[in-house]
């Protein structure tokens, strides 16, 4: 495996650890709180029930709860990265150096998950849930969409075959290095051409 690659994958598996290292701190960080919380109101109440089971059902449904809310994003980021990973290690020595330009081009602090990636495959576009890939030779319509009101920037990108909508990406600012990287390769999408509506 290229060396390139293999330091951005452990820079991700960093990044994931850290994401889910947060989520998880802050569960238990709240389930914390309502334990000491709890304990305080034991103590002042002088209450004759053992502690752990004075406090038990509660912050076992208040567990389950926080579990709702935090299970289903840790499932995501773990989900997408895993996507990532995989997709990066698979790639061959072509289009490790087409990542790499992508890599210089969007100029950024930290390592990322990027929101599509060109591959021998084809167009990998990374969703919450899924890996959508889009076949070489597919598309042959990009659309860019950009609004600035304020503060509120977006930048979408329909990816079009004919009059199709196979897929889109978006970004939360109006002019994204990556959307000027994804217009000047449009070659490794579609060999006879795309045409860009920006």
């Amino acid at each position: 495996m290229n060396e390139f690659i293999s330091k951005e994958i452990k820079n991700l598996k960093k990044l994931r650890l850290t994401a889910i290292g947060f989520l998880v701190l802050v569960n238990f960080a709240i389930i914390g709180c309502f334990v000491y919380l709890f304990y305080e109101v034991y103590v002042s109440r002088d209450i004759q029930e053992n502690f752990i089971s004075y406090i038990f059902p509660t912050v076992f449904y208040l567990q389950l709860v926080l579990a709702l809310g935090f299970g289903p994003p840790i499932i995501i980021i773990h989900r997408r990265f895993r996507s990532v990973i995989n997709e990066l290690a698979d790639l061959n020595d072509e289009f490790v150096i087409h990542y790499q330009n992508y890599i210089r081009l969007i100029q950024r602090l930290m390592t990322v998950i990027p929101l599509y990636l060109f591959s021998q495959k084809g167009l990998l576009v990374f969703m919450n849930f899924k890996t959508q890939l889009i076949h070489p030779n597919t598309i042959n319509f990009i659309k860019i969409k950009r609004v600035n009101f304020g503060r509120f920037r977006r930048c979408s990108i329909y990816l079009y075959q004919d009059k199709t909508l196979i897929s889109k990406i978006t970004y939360h600012k109006s002019h994204p290095a990556e959307a000027e990287f994804l217009k000047q390769n449009t070659h490794l999408i579609n060999k006879n051409g795309v045409r860009i509506e920006d």
